[in-house]
């Protein structure tokens, strides 16, 4: 707390004018905070601190002949609502931003920035005060991803399923494309904890994530469901191919060489003709996986697949 209010008072102070010296104190002042200063006359850097070389990793003469704005990158820039001084061509924030800069490692780096008007060698100039936040928004990230991942395969949880399936139902109605839904079910996963112990069940649940992880398109979304289901959701696909990606699943899980064996039960379903809700989608889906395991409707793990035909892009 008392660390925000110095800051907000650094930035008051370097933004306002407020300085109590001339020039020689602001760049005492500069130097000693760790706040990064890029002061700017015209399109060139006229001044930078100490601070704005460690977060950028650029040296102070390397800085000098450039801009700041040639830094941040280039998707951001349009975002950091800027305009020029018709007199002198410094740009300015309408509003305090977040941004994202490379360094000079090609590291990105989330900066907060403010910019401000300050008369520098008898010049108007344009005062960037910038903030590293790059380690903040990692910490955001991890506990993002903690949120939606499955502690025990690292898979997608539940949530990022239903994630997933909004995203991809509004894709899908916006393009008009079909995806598909898999649900799967290890089977027999009770005896396997039974005979074996628990250890090993958990080990199981690990080997079928890594099939999907290893053998899934980049663009589809694997995510443990819950207790021994699974499922995957495949952008661009229809019925018939998610059928072959079942298959393929299978023949694959079929093939693994540890023990205890595994064999997995699938489900297949597509949006819109198999549900136009998640719920819908996921409730035809189950239907289908425990039509399966019954012995009731169509097993998708025996259809045979010849090498190359009819070969699913993301399962080779």
């Amino acid at each position: 707390m008392i660390f925000a209010k110095c800051n907000e008072r650094t930035e008051a102070t370097l933004l306002h004018g407020e300085l109590l010296g001339p020039e020689t104190s602001f760049r005492v002042l500069a130097e000693a905070i760790g706040a990064a200063i890029f002061v700017s006359q015209g399109n060139r850097l006229h001044y930078v601190n100490r601070a704005a070389e460690t977060i950028t990793g650029y040296t102070r003469k390397e800085l000098l002949s450039t801009n700041f704005w040639d830094l941040v990158r280039p998707d951001y820039r349009e975002f950091a609502l800027v305009r020029e001084r018709p007199c002198q061509g410094d740009i300015l924030l309408r509003a305090p931003h977040e941004l994202r800069i490379l360094a000079k490692n090609r590291e990105e780096r989330w900066l907060a920035i403010k910019v401000g008007i300050m008369e520098f060698d008898g010049v108007l100039c344009s005062l960037v005060c910038a903030f590293d936040l790059t380690e903040r928004k990692k910490a955001e990230e991890q506990l993002r991803l903690q949120a939606v991942t499955d502690p025990l395969t690292g898979l997608g949880n539940y949530r990022r399923l239903v994630e997933a399936l909004d995203a991809e139902v509004k894709r899908s109605g916006r393009t008009g494309r079909p995806f598909a839904v898999l649900i799967l079910d290890l089977d027999e996963l009770k005896k396997i904890n039974d005979r074996h112990g628990h250890l090993v069940g958990s080990r199981a649940l690990c080997r079928l994530a890594n099939a999907l992880r290893v053998h899934c398109r980049a663009i589809d979304t694997a995510t443990r469901y819950g207790g021994d289901e699974f499922a995957v959701i495949l952008p661009e696909t229809a019925v018939g191919e998610a059928r072959l990606v079942a298959a393929r699943i299978q023949e694959r899980l079929a093939a693994d060489s540890q023990e205890p064996k595994l064999s997995v039960s699938i489900g297949v379903t597509a949006y819109p003709e198999g549900g136009k809700t998640i719920e819908a989608l996921l409730c035809k889906a189950d239907r289908e996986l425990y039509g399966m395991k019954s012995g009731k409707g169509e097993r998708t793990h025996r259809v045979s697949l010849q090498p190359g035909a009819g070969k699913y892009p993301g399962i080779t």
